[in-house]
């Protein structure tokens, strides 16, 4: 089997998409997170689009493989974990305790949206439980 090697800009979707706070701009390499700006590698904005597109469902590393390096090799999974590392260090504020990459253990990794509407209802809805 061949390797597909490194992503280029070439093949990167030109869309922009918000997952609550979180906005990917992948054909621009950027990221933003209330406000602040980080740059990508071609890498993270594969991963990190992958994620976007399915905020809020479990993406095992395999399905993370096999979109950002077009490649079905479940030993090539530590990439996976490897990129969601460096994406937790360029938008989490606290990489140690994620709050928008969470891993499912055993399962894989999701972007949580953090809809502000969907907080204040849990709240609402704990408070007359």
């Amino acid at each position: 089997m061949a390797r597909r090697g490194r992503a280029n800009l070439a093949e990167i979707p030109s869309s922009i998409i918000t997952v609550g706070p979180i906005r990917v701009e992948a054909s621009l390499l950027k990221v933003s997170v209330e406000g602040k700006t980080s740059s990508l590698s071609a890498m993270e904005s594969m991963v990190l689009l992958f994620l976007a597109v399915n905020a809020n469902n479990v993406c095992t590393a395999s399905q993370i493989v096999s979109y950002a390096w077009r490649v079905s090799n479940d030993e090539m999974t530590h990439m996976a974990h490897i990129y969601i590392r460096k994406l937790r260090h360029k938008i989490e504020p606290d990489p140690m305790n994620p709050t928008y990459i969470l891993t499912v253990p055993g399962v894989g990794y999701t972007l949580v949206s953090h809809d502000p509407d969907e907080a204040l209802q849990k709240i609402s809805s704990e408070n007359f439980v």
